[in-house]
């Protein structure tokens, strides 16, 4: 058991650490084109800030996963990672792309979702090419029905994933805990481990790559994630909670990444009985009224990393559990503990 530690850490260390020395050679880079955020009224920072650092998160997914396939020894056939695994990587790659260019001069709206829905329907249509079983629900609506909100709810993800994007250091921390979940979960369920070992090897990249930036991006940040790297994050994040529903595991797919949903989807619903427009950009996110309160980026986002822990146990724990009782339990447990932070972080606001 201490060995296969470590030897599991080599590679994770070593991926933290090309993240890390990319990103401070990014920082300069960045600086030095002066391709910064600059405070606006929205903004929770005073100074401007380098914006892009998910560059270094992307590129060292791909210098990871080209690395891995030159010591394969496998140069004929793509057999370490199939079509899907190859298609997830190019559409993330065109979506920071494009998303860069949208951090340094606005991109339309229209045209960042018609890229968005062409990523998500091609690899979809490659997974259930090659699994025509690949149903989310799991048999509980007709296939037509599955593949269309399994579309639409990848989407969501993606602008929920860009959207949450408001602190130092906050979506690092919840990449590294989804990420770090996936990894637990398929690695300690075998009917998982070998259906979805690439998942698995995707999530190792993204929580050491995640890891080395987080390291950069903690309060007060040095770089911003920007969207170049917020939007290929959801894109694949998104990617892998629906493989694990798919494949029968939807309370983890579920409670993994709940801080984030319940904070977006309370303060839409808020937004919406207000009277207020839901598409516009704001700042009124549970953990962004918790820094205006008087809580540090840094405090804010520990908290969310303490609870994200406690949903991590829960999302492991669901995995041993037959008893639809027991899940119901784990499930209220979940969604209270994230009640409860999302109520302190606006009381805090209120008071």
């Amino acid at each position: 058991m201490t060995d296969s530690i470590f030897i599991l850490s080599i590679p994770i260390l070593f991926t933290a650490f090309t993240s890390w020395s990319f990103t401070y050679f990014l920082i300069k880079f960045l600086s030095k084109l002066g391709i910064l955020d600059h405070p606006n009224e929205r903004s929770n920072h005073k100074v401007p800030v380098p914006v892009g650092g998910g560059i270094s998160i992307i590129f060292t997914f791909g210098f990871i996963m080209l690395t891995t396939y030159g010591l394969s020894g496998d140069h004929e056939r793509l057999t370490l990672f199939p079509r899907e695994q190859i298609a997830i990587f190019i559409c993330a790659l065109i979506l920071a792309i494009v998303s860069f260019i949208d951090d340094v001069k606005s991109v339309s709206r229209i045209l960042r979702l018609v890229l968005q829905s062409f990523a998500v329907g091609l690899c979809l249509f490659l997974i259930k090419t090659s699994n025509p079983e690949f149903l989310v629900f799991q048999g509980l609506l007709p296939d037509t029905i599955d593949t269309i909100l399994t579309f639409l709810l990848w989407i969501w993800f993606i602008n929920l994933f860009n959207f949450m994007d408001g602190i130092d250091g906050i979506s690092g921390v919840q990449t590294i805990s989804i990420s770090a979940g996936i990894f637990l979960i398929i690695g300690i369920a075998p009917t998982l481990t070998s259906a979805l070992g690439e998942v698995m090897f995707f999530n190792m990249i993204l929580f050491a790559s995640s890891l080395g930036f987080l390291l950069w991006n903690w309060q007060p940040a040095r770089i911003f994630l920007g969207d170049v790297g917020s939007v290929p994050l959801g894109f694949i994040l998104g990617w892998s909670l629906l493989k694990l529903a798919a494949n029968g595991f939807w309370i983890p797919a579920i409670i993994l990444p709940l801080y984030y949903l319940g904070d977006s989807t309370t303060t839409l619903i808020k937004r919406l009985s207000d009277g207020k427009k839901i598409w516009q950009a704001h700042s009124e996110h549970c953990y962004q009224l918790g820094v205006r309160s008087g809580m540090s980026h840094a405090r804010v986002s520990s908290y969310i990393l303490l609870t994200n822990m406690i949903l991590i146990a829960m999302a492991v724990i669901s995995t041993f559990q037959e008893s639809v009782v027991a899940n119901i339990i784990i499930i209220l447990i979940s969604f209270s503990i994230v009640a409860f932070l999302l109520i302190f972080f606006r009381g805090r606001n209120v008071n």
